[in-house]
C-alpha cells in the first residue's frame, strides 16, 4: 500500500501558479477584497488561494483572469512558460 502523496498545493509548480495570479491581480490594481467580490467569493477566499491554503480550480482560474482584465489563455501561457523554465532548471 502506498503512503499519502504530498499535497500538490505545496509544490514548486503550484507556487508558480500562485505567483502569476498575484502578479496579475496586482498589475490590474485590484485588491483581494475587490477580486473576491468580482468572482463571488470573499477576500479571505482569495487570500487562501494566494497563500497556498486553498487550491484553485479551472473555472476559478478563468474567473480570476477575466476579473483582472487578462485573457485566461494568456495567463495560462505565462504559467506554461514558467513551468517550462522550472523544468529546464531541474534538468541542469
Amino acid at each position: 500500500m502506498q503512503g499519502r502523496q504530498p499535497n500538490p498545493v505545496f509544490s514548486d509548480e503550484y507556487q508558480l501558479l500562485r505567483e502569476i495570479l498575484v502578479e496579475a491581480r496586482q498589475a490590474a490594481g485590484v485588491s483581494q477584497r475587490r477580486l473576491g467580490a468580482r468572482i463571488g467569493e470573499t477576500a479571505s477566499h482569495v487570500c487562501m488561494i494566494e497563500t497556498g491554503q486553498r487550491r484553485i480550480d479551472t473555472l476559478e482560474f478563468y474567473k480570476v483572469a477575466r476579473s483582472v482584465g487578462v485573457e485566461p489563455v494568456a495567463l495560462f501561457e505565462r504559467l506554461s512558460a514558467r513551468l517550462d523554465g522550472l523544468a529546464k532548471a531541474g534538468e541542469a
